[in-house]
């Protein structure tokens, strides 16, 4: 009777997306920058192959390949689809968000947003 193990791959893809998940609950602001992102996936990888590579030990190299790609993409959707998803902002628009706006000039000072 033959044992039935887990596929290394998915048990790989599973463990990079687990290192991942933790590294942004350790903090947020690995994502916020692209060397901060190249040291998330780099752990994601090096989590994800070593997984895959003691569940599969014969397919190691073809399973660590597979995650690297996996995370590859993930990094590319990250870095290009989703900023193009974000709405464009307003033509004179001034700052972002939790930004305040210029305070008016000359008479008492503003308040924001208007109160009624």
């Amino acid at each position: 009777m033959t044992r039935r193990t887990a596929s290394g791959r998915l048990a790989g893809i599973l463990a990079a997306t687990a290192a991942l998940i933790a590294t942004g609950f350790v903090s947020i602001g690995f994502y916020a920058s692209y060397g901060g992102i190249v040291i998330a996936g780099a752990l994601a990888i090096l989590v994800g192959s070593a997984v895959a590579g003691s569940i599969e030990p014969a397919r190691t190299h073809t399973n660590a390949a597979i995650v690297a790609y996996y995370i590859v993409v993930l990094a590319a959707a990250y870095l290009l689809i989703l900023p193009a998803l974000v709405a464009p902002t307003q033509p004179g628009a001034r700052g972002g968000p939790g930004v305040y706006p210029p305070a008016q000039r000359g008479g008492a000072p503003a308040s924001y947003p208007p109160q009624r």
